[in-house]
């Protein structure tokens, strides 16, 4: 990953409705919410945009959590990203 960006895109390996949310909300460092030109990492999954009714496991788009790491330094983010997964 040379001279690239820090945002990015991933998928849990289970991408239920309930593991996307409860991965997001027990980051503790890591501000759920889009980009306001900060420095912050954020994280935001595709699925804040749709409904529980429409949420379809098997559209990709609905699966996606996009990741956007800040300045933090890197093992206070992986540590966070580490418990996170944990949970679930």
């Amino acid at each position: 990953m040379k001279a690239c960006g820090g945002l990015f895109s991933i998928v849990l390996k289970n991408s239920r409705l309930e593991n996307i949310e409860a991965f997001c909300n027990n980051l503790k460092h890591i501000l759920m919410a889009v980009s306001w030109g900060g420095y912050e990492s954020l994280i935001i999954p595709a699925c804040a945009g749709v409904s529980k009714a429409d949420f379809n496991l098997n559209n990709p788009r609905h699966i996606l959590i996009r990741i956007y790491i800040g300045l933090e330094e890197p093992d206070y983010l992986i540590k966070d990203l580490d418990q996170a997964l944990a949970l679930i």
